[in-house]
C-alpha cells in the first residue's frame, strides 16, 4: 500500500481517526482520556494538537498511507522522530521561518487554546505517571549502542482499514530510513503488539526501569531494530547489513534484500 508525506491538510482528518482508533486503547483511551464519552471533542482536539507540533518539529517526519486510486484518503498515519545527533543535524538545517512557527507560533496558540478549551477527556494524574514513564524511556536513549534511531512516535489505522497492510508499510518507511542512514529503529510498543514490530525486524527487547521504579502497565517494551551499517563496495553501490553481520556472509552483494544503488 502507498504511503507519502503528510500535508497541513491531513492533520484534522488524522486527528479524528486517531481518536477512533485509540478509542479502546487501553493506554490513551483508558488511562489517560477516561472522560473521553462525556468530552469527545477534547479528546480528538489532544491528538491535533500534537500533531500541529510534530508536523513542525524539524525532527519528525509524519507519513500517512492511502488507498491506491484516492491519495487524498488517509488510512493511517505514523509520526517518526529522528533521535541523536541526526536530529540536531535537522533542527540546524531547518529556516527561520520554520524555527519561528515550531518554537513560538504553534506553541503559543496551542497553550492559548488549551487554556481556553482544556482537555477535559484527561486525567491529569495519569499524564504525570507517564511524564514520568517517558523519562526511563528517554534516558535509555541516551545510551551510546541505542542514540542514534528513527523513533515511531506514533502509529494508528483507520478501524474500517485494519488488517490491509496498511501500518506495515507506514513502519516499513522507517525501517527504510534507518538503513539508509546506518541506524536503529526504536518503538515503544503497546503491550500485545510487540509481536507485529517483531515480524517486521523491530525485536531487540531492553528493559527500562523509571526512577521511582515502578514501570508504566500500560507500556509494553521498547524494542530496537538490529543497527545498520554502511558499506560502499567498490563499484560505488551501496550495501546496509546489520552490524553482526558482513558483505562477505550475505553471498553475491546484488542478492542482499538490502542492496542499495545511490539513486535508490
Amino acid at each position: 500500500m502507498p504511503v507519502r508525506p503528510a500535508t497541513w491538510a491531513d492533520l484534522k482528518p488524522a486527528a479524528r481517526i486517531a481518536a477512533l482508533a485509540f478509542w479502546e486503547d487501553e493506554f490513551l483511551g483508558e488511562a489517560l482520556h477516561p472522560h473521553r464519552a462525556k468530552h469527545p471533542k477534547s479528546f480528538q482536539r489532544s491528538f491535533l494538537h500534537d500533531l500541529y507540533e510534530n508536523f513542525l518539529d524539524a525532527r519528525t517526519r509524519i507519513m500517512v498511507s492511502y488507498p491506491d486510486d484516492q491519495p487524498d484518503r488517509i488510512t493511517g498515519m505514523a509520526v517518526w522522530s529522528r533521535m541523536g545527533d541526526g536530529g540536531k543535524h535537522m533542527e540546524a538545517s531547518q529556516s527561520w521561518l520554520h524555527w519561528l512557527m515550531s518554537r513560538c507560533i504553534i506553541p503559543i496558540y496551542i497553550t492559548i487554546d488549551a487554556f481556553v478549551r482544556p482537555n477535559r477527556a484527561a486525567d491529569s494524574a495519569a499524564w504525570r505517571d507517564m511524564e514520568n514513564s517517558d523519562a526511563a524511556v528517554e534516558e535509555y536513549l541516551e545510551k551510546p549502542d541505542y542514540k542514534e534511531s528513527w523513533g515511531l512516535e506514533l502509529l494508528f489505522q483507520a478501524p474500517q482499514y485494519q488488517g490491509r497492510g496498511f501500518g506495515k508499510d507506514l513502519v516499513a518507511w522507517g525501517l527504510a530510513r534507518a538503513k539508509q542512514e546506518g541506524v536503529r529503529v526504536s518503538v515503544a510498543s503497546a503491550p500485545g503488539k510487540e509481536g507485529f514490530y517483531r515480524k517486521l525486524g523491530i525485536d531487540e527487547e531492553v528493559e527500562e526501569t523509571p526512577e521511582n521504579g515502578q514501570k508504566n502497565p500500560f507500556l509494553g517494551s521498547l524494542l530496537f531494530s538490529k543497527k545498520f551499517d554502511k558499506v560502499v563496495t567498490t563499484r560505488g553501490e551501496l550495501l546496509l547489513v546489520p552490524n553482526n553481520e558482513t558483505a562477505s556472509e550475505t553471498g553475491k552483494i546484488e542478492d542482499h534484500p538490502f542492496y542499495l544503488h545511490h539513486d535508490s
